[in-house]
């Protein structure tokens, strides 16, 4: 039987492979750490995530989100697919441009029959002097009633 973390790392492969958008703009998200409704993951902004001004755009932190809680969900019980949106809510606190590192910290704190409840916190990492900074905070409802996996993870 795959550990969470490699059951996670599948099913991101497979979602960079199938999904145009994910494989485009987020194909160098790495995998750091997978717990039991917990999915952490990092991205090296490149000139493909920022907006005409220079910053992290919206839509790519949208798309992160959308994928990473998807990751959180199946390190839950190990389930292979893991839902359709139903609510998304971004609240943008700061920026992060080319060539910082975003940590992406993506929790299930709750799945369901029906729903789950993500939380993620996207934070630029600080370098020398500078500490993390928290970027943009995100809550994601995902409908998952038939997505339960066949054997559930311990």
């Amino acid at each position: 039987m795959e550990s969470r973390t490699q059951h996670v790392e599948a099913l991101l492969q497979r979602l960079l492979a199938n999904s145009p958008i994910y494989g485009f703009t987020l194909s160098t998200l790495e995998v750091v750490s997978v717990t039991r409704g917990v999915a952490t993951t990092r991205l090296r902004l490149t000139e493909r995530h920022v907006n005409s001004m220079g910053g992290l755009h919206g839509a790519v932190s949208a798309t992160i989100v959308d994928l990473t809680t998807g990751l959180a969900i199946a390190s839950w019980d190990g389930r292979q697919t893991t839902g359709a949106s139903v609510d998304m809510h971004l609240s943008y606190l700061s920026s992060a441009r080319v060539g910082d590192v975003l940590r992406i910290e993506t929790t299930a704190e709750r799945v369901g029959g029906t729903l789950a409840f993500v939380t993620v916190r996207m934070v630029k990492e600080g370098d020398g002097d500078k500490g993390d900074e928290v970027v943009t905070l995100a809550q994601h409802t995902k409908y998952v009633k038939g997505t339960e996996p066949a054997v559930v993870q311990r």
